[in-house]
C-alpha cells in the first residue's frame, strides 16, 4: 500500500488554522477507506463466476495532491498488445442488449453513479476455445494510489467464430471516484489491446447529518480487513509508525462526505476527506516524518458534510 511522507512544504491547500507553523516536521496524512470493486465476465454460454478481492490500497495525500501522474505505459501496464486477427474491435459502453451483448451507448467517458463498465470484445472467425481474459485499473484519482488493479477475469469461449464477449466491472459503492482508468484485453494469455477511459464530473451530495457518526477511535493500528481500531488509545509515542483515528459510520446516505481534521502541536492543520455511503469503518491515518511525529497534544476534527461531528485529542510523548 502506497504511503506518503510529508517533507518540509506544506501539502494542504486551505485557509490556514490560527496555530502558526513553527517549522515542526510535517506530518503526511492518509485515509483509507472500505471502497473495493467486484467484476464478473458475463457470456451466457462462458458464465465465469466473479472472484471478489481485497480493497483497494490506501490512498495518500501525496497522491492527491499531485497534478501529473506518469502515464500507465510507462509503469508496465495498460499498453498497446497485439491484437489477433480474430478480435474485431473492442468497445467501452455504458450497457449491452441481447444474448450476443449488443453494446449500447458507445463511449469512454462515465459518470460516477454508472453501476457498471461494460468492455465488448467482437470476435470474427475466432478458433474453437480461446481463452480471453480482462484487468481493470485505477491509473489516477484524487486520494487513490495509482495504477493499481481493481479485478480481472479469465473466461473460455468454446465456440469461437464470430461472436461478442462482454466483459464488466460493477462498483459495490454508490459512486465511482473520478479520474482515468483503463481495462487491458487478453487472448490466450496475451496482452491484445488496452482500452482508457475516464469517469468524469461529480455527484450531488447527500443530506446527511452528523448523526451518522457513531464514534471515532484512536488507535495504534487498525484490521486489514474491517479497518477496525486495534489497540485503542490516546497516547502514542513519537517513534510510532501510524497514528489511526478509526471513524465508525452508520446508514450514512449515498455521497456523503466524511473529512478529518488533524491538529499537530504548532503546525497548520491537515486535512483530507472521502466521499462514501453505508455502515462500515473508515480509516484516518497520520504518516511520521522521518524523524518521528513531533511530541505534545494533538486534535482531531471529524466533518460530516461541512458539519462538525466530533472531537478528540490525543498525546505524542
Amino acid at each position: 500500500m502506497g504511503v506518503g511522507f510529508l517533507r518540509r512544504s506544506r501539502i494542504v491547500r486551505r485557509k490556514p488554522h490560527t496555530r502558526t507553523n513553527m517549522n515542526r516536521p510535517l506530518l503526511a496524512l492518509v485515509l483509507l477507506s472500505a471502497f473495493f470493486f467486484i467484476s464478473c465476465g458475463v457470456d451466457t454460454t462462458t458464465e465465469v463466476l466473479p472472484t471478489p478481492i481485497l480493497p483497494t490500497p490506501e490512498p495518500t495525500v501525496a497522491v492527491a495532491r499531485a497534478t501529473a501522474v506518469p502515464a500507465a505505459q510507462t509503469v508496465g501496464i495498460c499498453g498497446p498488445g497485439t491484437l489477433p486477427a480474430y478480435i474485431k474491435e473492442v468497445v467501452l459502453a455504458r450497457d449491452t442488449q441481447g444474448v450476443n451483448f449488443t453494446p449500447v451507448d458507445v463511449t469512454d467517458e462515465f459518470e460516477p453513479t454508472q453501476r457498471a463498465f461494460h468492455a465488448i470484445v467482437t470476435l470474427e472467425n475466432a478458433p474453437a476455445d480461446i481463452q480471453m481474459g480482462s484487468r481493470w485499473y485505477l491509473v489516477q484519482a484524487t486520494g487513490y494510489t495509482p495504477n493499481t488493479k481493481i479485478d480481472d477475469n479469465v473466461l473460455n469461449v468454446p465456440e469461437g467464430g464470430s461472436r461478442n464477449v462482454a466483459f464488466n466491472l460493477s462498483a459495490t459503492q454508490s459512486t465511482w471516484p473520478p479520474g482515468d482508468y483503463c481495462v487491458e484485453i487478453y487472448a490466450e494469455g496475451n496482452l491484445a489491446l488496452s482500452k482508457n477511459f475516464k469517469v468524469v464530473g461529480s455527484a450531488a451530495r447527500s443530506n446527511a447529518t452528523p448523526d451518522v457518526l457513531k464514534q471515532i477511535v484512536l488507535a495504534e493500528d487498525s484490521d486489514p480487513g474491517t479497518f477496525a481500531p486495534i489497540n485503542a488509545t490516546s497516547k502514542f509515542k513519537s517513534t510510532a509508525p501510524f497514528i489511526h483515528a478509526a471513524v465508525e459510520i452508520f446508514e450514512a446516505p449515498a455521497n456523503t462526505v466524511l473529512r478529518a481534521r488533524w491538529y499537530p502541536p504548532s503546525q497548520d492543520p491537515l486535512d483530507f476527506e472521502l466521499t462514501t455511503d453505508g455502515s462500515r469503518w473508515l480509516d484516518f491515518r497520520l504518516t511520521p516524518a522521518p524523524e518521528g511525529f513531533p511530541t505534545g497534544e494533538y486534535t482531531i476534527e471529524i466533518y460530516v458534510n461541512d458539519q462538525l461531528a466530533d472531537t478528540k485529542t490525543f498525546i505524542v510523548e
